[in-house]
């Protein structure tokens, strides 16, 4: 069992893992130490059990393979655990310096970093030659010589790495010597399943609480997906060209396969599916979904020392089209037959007629628009406001979604002010049309779908348009055809919008600025 030790450094929680000392002359070291980016103990044992779990694989395949290797392969473990010193790095540059203890700390790396850099011009390599001698233990001095120039080298590197973040830049770690061409034999020949590897993966991202359930579900389904496609092979065995074909093998996926194909597997379904034209495949945004959730899961592995280089980014994302090609914005006829159908809901369940017309004058999204509280809609600078915030543990899409939206005047006159006036504080619609039953679904999952059911009920059956997604294209459609600069409707709608053809440069819309575009919304309701 692997010796490790749980520490506290400042607000965070890092571990120690002491490698064997039947290995640390392979390892060029004596211990691992990691961050564990939490300051609760009870999540930091959770996460430290997880890491324990990776680095007992990695040091049970050197242990195996330790005395075989040649002197490439040792270059190359050592080179991707200067890699890992990187995090190392980064946990110093996240520690509660002191001022003086920061001056101190970079007067230490300014020495070092003087010495090694007189060795190498004076081709004097004795402060690398016993972190050599621990890794080739038995190789000639010449030898000897030719690793500790390349271990001071990529010492000095990291130094002044650490150097340039400490004065303000970002942390940039050098290119690794470990990028030899792909003649020099893998130490990685033996490595775990990508199922195995997946199920890791999904558990310290649930453990750490990266994850809710519903993104969990949707990521294992991904992976399990790309676990049977591939068939399963050792990870370090995947290539380039695996990925490539995976790519093209996803396109062709059956859209609901579960539903399409009961009882068979991804792979099974795409061969029974062949090239039929009357059986829809992935759309666009799903294919990039898998993409995304594939390299994600690859970068892991290969932080993890899994593999040299994730071979998943040749995945690149498939063209969506316009978004304007997704969704179609809304008319005035399908308005007028779209809310004449909810008018018969305003006393029997004012949320199903409140919701639609606050989506039609604020441009908010389903979910934003169903989490509203009471105080959410308040005055500022003399203004109604609707206020689209993160209170209350609730999600926002981006980091462009938190803002105030002004009230439209039509929303006043249809009553919702003294609508919600006479409600009690909280939130202002029931729970499970914010919160979902299974929590797996979207929160806003079966107020969606009553919606929807009105809105076909209304007549209006084109696919493109829905309740969710059409009121956020109405809104910009008649705003530009009024020529309303675009960052201002961007801050109606909480897109990010940095082009600098609109010349916002990182600055809001005055809040009286926007109320005058609010108004200029005309809709037939």
């Amino acid at each position: 069992m692997l010796q490790k030790v749980l520490q506290r450094r400042g607000s965070r929680y890092t571990s120690r893992i002491i490698i064997p000392t039947d290995l640390q002359p392979l390892m060029g070291r004596v211990e691992i130490t990691r961050s564990l980016r939490t300051g609760d103990r009870r999540e930091a044992l959770r996460r430290l059990v997880l890491w324990e779990t990776h680095v007992g694989m990695y040091l049970n395949k050197i242990h195996r393979r330790g005395a075989g290797m040649t002197r490439e392969q040792l270059d190359l473990l050592r080179d991707r655990f200067l890699s890992a010193s990187f995090d190392e790095i980064e946990e110093r540059l996240s520690m509660d310096w002191s001022e003086t203890g920061l001056d101190v700390h970079r007067w230490d790396l300014a020495e070092e970093a003087e010495a090694l850099t007189a060795g190498l011009a004076n081709v004097d390599y004795h402060l690398g030659l016993p972190w050599a001698r621990s890794m080739l233990p038995k190789a000639e001095d010449e030898v000897l010589r030719r690793l500790a120039r390349r271990l001071m080298e990529a010492k000095l590197d990291a130094i002044k790495a650490e150097l340039v973040a400490l004065s303000g830049e970002p942390l940039r770690q050098p290119v690794v010597i470990s990028e030899r061409p792909s003649s020099v034999p893998s130490t990685l020949k033996h490595s775990p399943k990508v199922s195995e590897l997946a199920k890791l993966y999904g558990d310290e991202r649930v453990a750490i609480k990266s994850w809710s359930p519903r993104t969990e579900h949707q990521y294992r389904g991904y992976l399990a997906v790309l676990a049977d496609l591939l068939g399963d092979p050792e990870v370090a065995a995947v290539t380039k060209d695996d990925m490539r074909r995976l790519g093209l093998t996803l396109i062709k996926l059956p859209a609901n396969l579960t539903k399409r194909f009961p009882g068979m597997t991804p792979s099974q379904a795409v061969a029974e599916a062949g090239d039929a034209s009357d059986i829809p495949r992935l759309a666009a945004n799903s294919v990039n979904a898998y993409y995304q959730a594939i390299r994600s899961f690859f970068a892991w592995v290969e932080l993890h020392d899994h593999v040299r280089s994730s071979p998943a980014t040749v995945l690149k994302d498939v063209k969506r089209g316009r978004a304007s090609e997704d969704r179609k914005p809304f008319d005035d006829a399908d308005l007028s037959a779209y809310f004449a159908m909810l008018k018969l809901e305003r006393e029997k369940r004012p949320f199903l007629y409140w919701i639609p017309y606050i989506l039609a004058f604020s441009g908010c999204r389903l979910g934003e628009a169903a989490q509203l509280r009471k105080q959410d809609i308040r005055q500022e600078s003399g203004l109604w406001v609707f206020d689209i915030n993160e209170a209350e543990g609730r999600r926002l899409k981006n980091e462009s979604s938190p803002r105030l939206v002004p009230v439209h005047p039509r929303l006043v006159e249809l009553g919702l002010l003294e609508h919600i006036s006479q409600l009690p504080p909280g939130f202002l619609w029931p729970a499970d049309m914010r919160t979902p039953a299974d929590p797996t679904r979207s929160a806003v999952d079966k107020l969606q779908k009553l919606l929807a059911r009105h809105l076909r009920r209304a007549g209006i059956t084109d696919p493109k348009k829905t309740a969710a997604h059409s009121f956020r294209h109405t809104i910009p459609a008649r705003l530009k055809a009024l020529s309303v600069p675009e960052y201002q409707i961007a801050d109606i709608l909480g897109h990010e919008n940095e082009s600098m053809s609109t010349g916002r440069y990182g600055t809001t819309t005055d809040i009286q600025r926007l109320a005058e575009v609010v108004k200029l919304i005309s809709l037939p309701i």
